[in-house]
């Protein structure tokens, strides 16, 4: 189950490079990815003060929101939701 996963997220970032560079402006968008999903993570964490509500600050989720942009904020908030009860 642990390789599955890993192959997933092999395979997808993969295909996520892959439409970037077919767009030709490889490095904007990577960049642009990048503040959408810190600063997605920095909004969840921000009203998670009123909510109580809030996604764990470390190396992981940092770079799978940064790689991820929103997208992977969102995926990370849906998984915590999950695994938390």
């Amino acid at each position: 189950m642990k390789y599955l996963f890993l192959v997933i997220l092999v395979f997808c970032v993969i295909i996520l490079f892959a439409v970037m560079i077919k767009g030709r402006k490889f490095f904007l968008c990577i960049l642009s990815s990048l503040l959408q999903g810190i600063a997605a993570m920095f909004a969840v964490n921000v009203l998670g003060m009123v909510t109580g509500f809030h996604i764990a600050v470390n190396w992981y989720t940092i770079a799978f929101s940064a790689l991820f942009g929103t997208p992977g904020v969102i995926a990370l908030t849906v998984a915590h939701f999950i695994f938390s009860r």
